[in-house]
């Protein structure tokens, strides 16, 4: 059996009561192997002493642990013997932070690009005037697009935004979809997540998170936004609120409303490709090289995309001989 040794962030901590009593559920944060490797999230149990140690590991902190690596549900996770809180400094707790390697000041001026290049002279200036929102301007280069799944990064909102703008600006003219209103529908449909989620240690929901969600929160901006233009067309902006209200395409996946727009659709769809994917390549491909993707529950083939890595055997000369007499 494996073990896992080292310094780690604490990202999210539970502490459950069952019937051999409390145990403490945790995600901890490992920095990568190479420096350039981004940090890696495990899920992590601790069975025994736990009232002792849960009120010395905070959220957002840095501890020493140790522990066995075992397979759970097709996952791999820490069964710690050992945490201990450590003294860190902001710099050191700010390197076990995934970062977008998307840099701020570029991904928003092509933003800007973006958003100037639309042909309706009113979504044009809205575009314009929501960019240049004090909030907006200061929170989305930095916004996680989410807590885990996909982009859970200091600017990975920005960095979801970017693709899925890039993928909407390709497929438009092959959809005939509206390139004005599909564009700002991409830009819009997670904006709220400025205010719902926390970029510091943890990633933490805000209160107004909690209280209200990132599409409610969404909405509320765009109409702010709006009032701030004389004679903007109140059915735009009810066409915009539905591309906030819509984006997670079914009912049951939380969207309150099913997309009743081609470039709704086309939001949801695209959205949900840039997260698929991403959360796919998170996944840590084993001895096998499978890995396992908890949020879908589907093994992950991490070698799939390389064509290099794959066996090059002939057809009728491998071992089973799928087209063989």
């Amino acid at each position: 059996m494996a073990s896992k040794k080292g310094v780690a962030l604490v990202k999210t901590k539970t502490l459950n009561e069952g019937k051999n009593g409390p145990s403490l559920f945790l995600t901890l944060t490992f920095r990568g192997d190479r420096k350039e490797d981004p940090p890696v999230d495990y899920p992590a149990r601790l069975w025994e002493n736990t009232g002792a140690v849960d009120p010395a590991i905070k959220v957002g902190s840095l501890v020493m642990v140790e522990g066995q690596l075992v397979l759970y549900n097709n996952e791999q996770q820490i069964r710690l013997s050992r945490i201990e809180p450590l003294k860190a400094s902001e710099e050191e707790i700010a390197a076990f932070i995934p970062k977008s390697r998307v840099e701020a000041s570029s991904g928003m001026a092509r933003l800007r690009e973006y958003m100037d290049s639309l042909a309706d002279p009113q979504l044009r200036a809205f575009g314009i005037e929501i960019l240049a929102d004090p909030e907006v301007a200061q929170l989305f280069p930095r916004a996680p697009a989410a807590k885990r799944n996909h982009h859970a990064m200091v600017g990975g909102l920005l960095e979801h935004t970017l693709e899925i703008m890039a993928m909407g600006d390709a497929v438009a003219p092959i959809l005939s979809l509206n390139r004005d209103l599909l564009l700002l529908g991409l830009f819009l449909h997670d904006i709220g997540k400025c205010w719902e989620i926390s970029p510091s240690a943890g990633f933490s929901y805000t209160d107004e998170g909690r209280l209200v969600g990132h599409m409610a929160l969404g909405v509320e901006k765009c109409t702010q936004v709006a009032r701030r233009l004389p004679e903007f067309p109140e059915r735009y902006l009810r066409l915009l609120h539905h591309f906030i209200l819509a984006h997670h395409g079914e009912l049951e996946y939380g969207s309150p409303l099913l997309p009743a727009t081609p470039e709704a659709m086309a939001v949801h769809m695209l959205d949900n490709l840039s997260g698929q994917v991403f959360a796919m390549r998170q996944v840590a491909a084993g001895p096998d090289g499978w890995g396992y993707e908890k949020n879908r529950g589907a093994f992950i083939y991490k070698e799939g995309s390389d064509l290099s890595r794959l066996d090059h055997t002939p057809l009728g000369k491998g071992i089973r001989k799928v087209f063989g007499p």
